[in-house]
């Protein structure tokens, strides 16, 4: 009886050129992008949020934003 050697070829891998590379790079940082700008609007709002809610809290139901400014007497000649 003659061995009998059988060797399993796989299948050729997919070459990887540098316009692959390029878009898979531009993708992920798209990705981070985005993410980034959702965070950022996220803790924005949580910040405004909760800057409007101290001041509130702080201030009562009195409106910060008039200052009832009154002029000084004129003197008289």
């Amino acid at each position: 009886m003659v061995p009998v050697i059988v060797k399993v070829v796989e299948a050729p891998t997919k070459e990887i050129s540098v316009a692959d590379i390029l878009v898979g790079s531009v993708g992920i940082t798209g990705l981070f992008l985005l993410g980034a700008a959702l965070l950022g609007f996220a803790l924005g709002g949580a910040l405004i949020l909760f800057k409007r809610w101290q001041a509130e809290r702080l201030v009562g139901d009195q409106d910060s934003g008039v200052f009832h400014l009154t002029q000084p007497p004129r003197p008289q000649a």
